[in-house]
């Protein structure tokens, strides 16, 4: 019982000490920094407190942690009141680790202040045990009793292990086959004490000898049914389960009853055994489809945050002035880098109009105009790298003359002016760094070619100044 003794106490005690006293349970006192406060006695491990002139006040004892069906708990105390009535608290976290069970119950007992510096509080004791709360064992309860249903249910399947290990179904037919190994503590999932217990795993296989489920546990039913037992499949389930096997885990498995609910648990949750081998294609498959919908959604979450179009009905006017309805679709970056892949291609110089009958190209160079929506765009050279063409967005229109944006960079504005074959960036961006006052001035007078507007009057960086000067430019200067 000591290594049990130790494990429930070490497993519940975690945090940080409220308790200044020194606790001592010595000669059937309880001491507080020497200072007698109560009698104690212990009775099969149930200490029956008594205040200091011998009148009887309640009784406490430990309940052991539980693994009950799929319910762990961490146990509690269980404290009876001199009227009979029971109340079962839980373990307060705020205590400090101990050995003694004892130490532990004076604990969690000053936690709810029945116990304190100067004694036992009889008031507070008989307030505590006006009303009975049996509320955890009753859960426990509950689920000791889902587990048995459960039991009765995998019972009726009509499982069974042969002297051979095989695994049969209620027909006689082998769907499989199960052994049981000793492992090393350091290999196993299975926590407990490594110095008192021997670590064992089941392992399930289909007929195929293909690994299905394990379960990890020791040679100790105590320490199993205070951790829970877990079968872990090969899909990477986790199945809780309770069984026990006595003292004796080389018994043969035709009568471990561990590997008996093994069986039964894995084949009830779905793990018909037999030839899995559709069913490993199927998992396979819908990992695949997974990765596949993943990547998907991860495509059309890019497109949604991009500056591209797509299907956007609208229309298109190429040089010979002929209007073509449809819906537009253009790119302007790459959907590919976004998804952190790898992508050269230009962008920007192309788009598809597509008409009920056909999909048409439609190329920056030749100046097409189109519009989707509510945007409008025109290819144009002198905005692409090497003097290419590109669409850009038209934001002012005067007399075939514009304001244009290039949507890949928001923050360029060019101006197109009808007489020019190229539109032309005015502002201060240069191909080696900042463009000098002296050299945009330069640009401008040789682009806007008209002695009427001097650059001085105007802000060449923005949309609002390029606007004024395409005005200015349509009274002061279009012969």
């Amino acid at each position: 019982m000591m290594n049990t003794k130790i494990f429930v106490i070490s497993t519940m005690l975690v945090g940080i000490s409220a308790f200044s006293q020194e606790i001592k349970i010595k000669k059937g006192e309880l001491l507080l920094d020497d200072k007698a406060v109560a009698k104690v006695e212990d009775k099969n491990r149930v200490y029956r407190f008594s205040d200091m002139n011998d009148k009887f006040q309640f009784s406490a004892a430990i309940i052991s942690p539980k693994t009950s069906g799929t319910q762990p708990d961490r146990g509690w105390i269980e404290c009876i009141g001199a009227n009979g009535n029971v109340k079962e608290i839980e373990f307060s976290d705020n205590v400090t680790f101990t050995l003694s069970v004892g130490k532990l119950l004076v604990q969690n007992i000053m936690a709810r202040d029945l116990i304190t510096k100067d004694g036992i509080d009889e008031a507070k004791v008989n307030e505590f045990f006006l009303t009975a709360d049996r509320s955890l064992s009753e859960k426990r309860n509950v689920s000791t009793a889902s587990q048995k249903a459960d039991a009765k249910n995998e019972d009726d399947l009509g499982l069974s292990i042969d002297f051979k290990d095989n695994i049969k179904n209620k027909n006689g037919e082998v769907i499989g086959s199960i052994t049981r190994v000793i492992v090393d503590p350091s290999q196993s999932k299975f926590s407990g004490s490594p110095m008192v217990h021997k670590f064992l795993e089941y392992r399930v296989f289909d007929v195929n000898r293909v690994l299905i489920a394990k379960l990890p546990c020791t040679d100790s039913d105590i320490n199993n049914e205070q951790v829970g037992l877990k079968i872990y499949t090969f899909d990477n389930k986790v199945i809780p389960m309770a069984a026990k096997n006595g003292l004796d885990y080389k018994k043969p498995l035709s009568a471990d009853d561990i590997a008996d609910r093994l069986v039964k648990k894995l084949y009830a949750n779905g793990y018909p055994l037999g030839d899995m081998r559709p069913v490993f294609e199927g998992i396979e498959k819908e990992k695949r489809d997974a990765i596949n919908q993943k990547k998907q959604e991860a495509e059309n979450q890019a497109k949604a945050n991009s500056k591209n179009l797509y299907n956007i009905p609208g229309y298109a006017i190429g040089k010979d002035g002929i209007k073509k309805n449809g819906e537009i679709t253009i790119m302007f970056e790459s959907i590919a880098v976004k998804l952190g892949m790898n992508d050269t291609k230009f962008y920007g110089d192309a788009a598809n109009l597509h008409t009920s009958d056909k999909t048409e190209f439609l190329k920056a160079k030749d100046g097409v105009k189109f519009c989707a929506g509510e945007r409008c765009f025109i290819g144009v050279q002198g905005a692409a790298l090497f003097g290419g063409s590109v669409f850009l967005e038209i934001l002012a229109e005067n007399n075939e003359s514009y304001v244009l944006n290039d949507v890949r960079k928001p923050e360029d504005f060019y101006l197109k002016l009808n007489n020019q074959p190229k539109a032309a960036y005015l502002g201060e961006k240069g191909d080696f760094g900042t463009r000098k006052p002296e050299k945009m001035k330069k640009i401008f007078d040789e682009y806007v070619n008209c002695p009427a507007m001097n650059f001085s009057n105007y802000d060449t960086t923005t949309k609002d100044g390029l606007i004024k000067i395409l005005d200015d430019y349509q009274t002061s200067c279009k012969k």
